[in-house]
């Protein structure tokens, strides 16, 4: 009978159960926060295809902010009273182009695996007059 001499590996069995258990957990979190990145710019294409499209049929001198509170995520912060305010976040240029660009970007960055701001726009033919109008909304997330 050949006798070993071979130590058991607890010791490696549990620094490669640890290695493999946070390999899985940063995978984990780092799956869960792309899917709110993603998320929450959908949120902002929405957001910014409403406004796009209420500035071109209304013109600019309506407040949005209840319209906008009213279809945001959770991961958005609520908007305080006139930020949607298009007499304040729109510039108009008279320059006979018909269109409306709406912005829809964020003032901080709050994900772990992400660190720019999320920035969407969608621009729109302008029917209430032929001027190129620019807005911008900032938004804050959670």
């Amino acid at each position: 009978m050949k006798k070993t001499t071979m130590k058991k590996a607890a010791i490696e069995n549990i620094f490669i159960w640890m290695v493999l258990f946070v390999g899985f957990a940063t995978l984990f979190f780092f799956v869960i926060d792309y899917a709110t990145v993603l998320r929450v710019r959908d949120n902002m294409n929405a957001i910014s295809d409403y406004g796009a499209n209420y500035v071109g049929v209304n013109g600019i001198g309506d407040d949005l902010t209840t319209q906008i509170n009213a279809m945001r995520s959770n991961s958005i912060v609520q908007l305080n009273p006139s930020q949607a305010d298009t007499s304040v976040i729109c510039i108009p240029n008279a320059n006979n182009q018909y269109k409306v660009i709406f912005i829809t970007q964020t003032t901080n960055n709050s994900f772990k695996f992400y660190e720019n701001k999320l920035i969407t726009s969608r621009a729109v033919f302008n029917q209430s007059s032929s001027d190129t109008i620019t807005c911008t909304l900032n938004i804050t997330l959670n």
